[in-house]
């Protein structure tokens, strides 16, 4: 085998192991190919040395056939690299070439010196040539180097003398080292030789996985730009005879309407004409990328046709008070176009300026001459965009609104359709932008006509009479349609129209209202017409507005879009239900988001029904009327329980008002006597007795202190009512100490209950905490009484009994009453909740209670005593948050 015949390429298909075969082989092949070229020079040239070291013609003899066993070497290894086994076994036999010259100049040793020679350092040079020259694995690498030093060794072994014990010794030391080194070094070049290799082999693949994958999305892109071009066709024939029959209805061609029927098909033909524009538009965007559209050119006047398209554009920009300002150069703009194409880049731009600007804004228009062309720009001062997207804005379906918000709604084909329209003439397009400085798009296009070489395959009629309908596959009645005034400026329309739904006239008389949350106008109105004959409808165009708007109005039913402008459907949902006046309002969302985990979303929100778009306007008011119908039953049913309860109310505010007011009563019935008695014994000439005069005070101070806490109880219960129905009231917190509070309350308390019940009290450490002194008051109030009144008059116990820990403070309240039924106990904290019975209390003291404890941060429990009454158990954080909601 010729050294051309081995392979100097890597077999196709081959494993990372067969290729760093291969790699290893032509590198030692290389490899072998100089060390057969420097062993051949250096060898003559060391023969002059060896005569010059020495004039022993034996030795010298000695040498030569050292010599000559190394020139062997030499040719042995040159053949032996052109042979077909030698790819398999290249690292086996370059080691056995360079340990057979190690051999050699290791004889050489013994005839010049023995262990003093210094032809060591010729050991030492082949040792540092292999380690640079071959890639060997670490056992041939290890297994030649270490015969080099030990052929040195042995080799002047049989005439070693003792004064060459150091030069040995330090010979040896230099060549044991250089052969670790050289060991080390081609054990590392060895693994990063086959790392290099498999890391090139993973880039060659993923190399091939791009190429393929892009291959194949160029291949997807291309079918896609067919199948747009495709389905577009075929769906304007369909979707044009669709539109006629409804323009005839709408006409009254097919017999009369009403209005409400005319608004219908009124909403139908716009959004026919909407969706024949959006696939004009991707049916051109696909002939664009297919090079398929063909221009009809004609030298036309730009500022005579600009100007009437400005001027009708001027009536619907003032629909939203934004002015528009054209600015003319003098004389004619005469250049090569098709007109009807640039028509729609011009109408792109001016619809995009009049979407972005708000009402009160402006939007300006030039022409003016620039070189051997002309340069047209629109301008707005709206809220612009960031200047690294302008590049971007021309991309397919790319928006600047891409999030979930779709605040300005589109489908991101206009500017890219623009800008392959303005370069088929031979121009330019490019937008400029700063956030809240308007936006500024500007249009170049030459006025020859040399540029535009085979995409003119005709040239357009200078007049409108000249014109004649393009047959194709289309029908005529598509064509009438594409020519229609409103058909053209319908993105322009759309941009300016502020009036989504006509108010109906007796929709006061209606018996609900519906707000509709949606940033699209004609989904307003599909709904309006599906719902106008049942409620008052009201509109909102994004989130903001619409909480803004459910808030004022507070409506039966709440119908959202999901992707709005301001805040999502979601986050309306969210604050709706977090208000106290729209958090039991029916909410639909309405969208085009229909996924499993949309849905679950909108119901973790808040949502009622989720409907999907396209919707049906039957089941939209199916759904809105069983809402309502589910809501009226709801109210039904708390009314009803409200009334129930309304029994157990009374009584228990007759009860909390009629004994304070019995004690008043007795009391000023008592002093009303004693009074009389002490006028009778004050009479000139009467009698007095002084020991019935001291009865007589002491029993009308009495009087007066009983008179007093009745007093106080029904003023308790005024308080306790004006609590509980008041939605909040203004609360100052400071630091208190809660056991001096107990006992307070419980002095306070215990006369005014009335009964013979022993109040024990066992409070332990120092508990005060930040608070609203009022509330706790309040909260300990309740549970004191309650234990007082639930215990047996005069052998009744209360124990009162507090803790402090380094964290929270425990608070028991324990009664040695009748206890608490098991299934009470999982109700006592409900409003209007009473063990007590019709006139013992009104069921809203515990629930309270409850409240004041939660707006603490802590917890309030209920447990049974084993032998008897009732057990309230209260525990306080110490160190705690500023209290953030008042009570409600």
């Amino acid at each position: 085998m010729t050294e051309a015949q081995l392979p100097t390429r890597e077999p196709a298909g081959a494993t990372v192991a067969e290729r760093f075969d291969h790699h290893v082989a032509e590198r030692n092949q290389r490899s072998a190919r100089a060390a057969v070229w420097l062993t051949a020079g250096l060898n003559l040239g060391f023969v002059v040395l060896d005569r010059l070291l020495t004039d022993d013609p034996s030795k010298l003899a000695v040498l030569l056939a050292d010599r000559s066993a190394i020139f062997v070497a030499v040719g042995a290894l040159f053949v032996a690299a052109r042979q077909p086994w030698f790819a398999r076994h290249s690292a086996v036999v370059t080691g056995l070439y360079m340990a057979s010259i190690d051999v050699a100049l290791a004889v050489m040793t013994t005839q010049l010196g023995g262990y003093s020679s210094g032809y060591y350092a010729g050991i030492n040079l082949v040792t540092l040539a292999a380690g640079l020259l071959f890639l060997w694995p670490t056992r041939v690498a290890a297994v030649t180097h270490a015969a080099a030093v030990a052929a040195y060794g042995l080799a002047n072994l049989p005439g070693w003398e003792p004064e060459q014990l150091r030069d040995a010794v330090m010979h040896g030391f230099f060549l044991t080292s250089t052969a670790v080194i050289a060991t080390v070094g081609q054990a590392f070049s060895w693994k990063q030789a086959r790392q290099q290799l498999e890391t090139q082999a993973a880039v060659e693949q993923t190399k091939e996985r791009l190429e393929a994958a892009h291959s194949e999305l160029q291949r997807l892109d291309q079918f896609k730009s067919a199948f747009f071009a495709n389905i577009t066709h075929e769906l304007k024939t369909p979707l044009a005879m669709v539109l006629s029959p409804l323009e005839l209805l709408y006409q009254g061609e097919l017999g009369p309407l009403g209005e409400t029927q005319k608004a219908t098909i009124r909403s139908m033909l716009r959004s026919g004409f909407k969706l024949l524009a959006l696939i004009d538009d991707l049916l051109d965007l696909a002939r664009a990328e297919q090079a398929g559209i063909r221009l009809r050119i004609a030298e036309r006047d730009l500022k005579e046709h600009l100007g009437s398209l400005v001027q009708q554009i001027e009536v619907l920009a003032r629909r939203k008070d934004v002015e528009l300002t054209a600015i003319w150069p003098e004389g004619p703009c005469l250049i090569w176009c098709d007109q009807d194409r640039l028509e729609r880049v011009w109408i792109n731009l001016l619809s995009n300026a009049l979407k972005f600007t708000p009402p009160g804004g402006h939007v300006w228009v030039e022409l003016r001459g620039q070189g051997d062309g002309v340069q047209v720009q629109v301008r707005d001062d709206g809220p612009g965009f960031p200047a690294d997207l302008a590049p971007k804005l021309f991309d397919r379906f790319y928006q600047v609104d891409m999030g979930g918000t779709r605040r300005y709604g589109g489908a991101g084909i206009g500017l890219a359709l623009a800008r392959h329209i303005v370069e088929l003439h031979g121009g330019t397009i490019s937008a400029r932008g700063d956030i809240d400085k308007g936006a500024e798009f500007t249009v170049y296009l030459p006025a020859d006509r040399a540029h535009f070489g085979d995409r003119a395959v005709e040239e357009a009629p200078h007049s409108e009479t000249e014109r004649t309908p393009s047959q194709g596959d289309l029908t005529r009645v598509a064509v009438e349609l594409g020519a229609k005034a409103d058909y053209r400026l319908l993105s322009v329309a759309e941009a300016t129209e502020r009036r989504v739904v006509e108010r109906d006239v007796d929709e006061n008389q209606r018996l609900w209202t519906v707000l509709i949350v949606e940033d699209t106008p004609d989904v307003i109105r599909i709904v309006h017409l599906a719902l106008r004959q049942h409620f008052k409808v009201l509109a909102a165009p994004d989130g903001l507005k619409g909480l803004e708007l459910a808030l004022r109005e507070r409506p039966s039913l709440i119908i959202t879009d999901l992707m709005m402008p301001g805040i999502d459907g979601f986050e309306l949902t969210r604050r709706l239900r977090a208000h106290a006046t729209t958090k039991h309002v029916p909410i639909i969302m309405l969208t085009a988001r229909g996924a499993v985990d949309d849905k679950v979303m909108g119901l973790e929100s808040g949502v009622n029904a989720y409907l999907t778009k396209p919707f049906s306007p039957r089941e939209l008011l199916s759904t809105a009327r069983a809402l309502l119908d589910v809501q009226e039953t709801q109210a039904e049913l708390l009314l009803t329980r409200q009334m129930d309860s309304l029994e157990t109310l009374t009584g228990g505010l007759a009860h909390e008002i009629n004994n304070p007011l019995n004690y008043i009563r007795n009391a000023v019935a008592r002093l009303q006597m004693d009074v009389d008695e002490v006028v009778k014994l004050s009479q000139p000439g009467s009698e007095g007795d002084p020991s019935k005069l001291t009865a007589l005070a002491q029993r009308t101070r009495k009087m007066a202190d009983t008179a007093e806490a009745g007093v106080r109880r029904i003023q308790a219960t005024v308080d306790l009512m004006g609590r509980y129905s008041r939605e909040g009231y203004s609360r100052l917190e400071r630091e208190h100490d809660v056991w001096q509070a107990v006992a307070d309350v419980i002095e306070v308390v215990r006369p005014a209950v009335g009964r013979s019940v022993e109040v024990v009290t066992d409070l332990q450490g120092s508990a005060v905490l930040r608070c609203v002194p009022e509330e706790l008051h309040q909260a300990l109030s309740n549970l004191i009484q309650n234990a007082i009144e639930a215990a047996p008059d005069g052998t009744g116990r209360v124990e009162v009994s507090g803790s402090v820990d380094l964290r929270q403070m425990t608070l028991r309240i324990c009664d040695n009453g009748p206890g608490i039924p098991e299934e009470d106990r999982q109700r006592i904290f409900q409003p209007f909740f009473s063990t007590k019975g019709p006139g013992r209390g009104m069921g809203m003291g515990l629930t309270i209670t409850r409240q004041v404890v939660a707006a603490l941060g802590g917890q309030i429990r209920v447990d049974a005593v084993a032998t008897g009454g009732t057990c309230f158990e209260v525990r306080l954080p110490l160190q705690r948050a500023r209290i953030s909601q008042p009570l409600g």
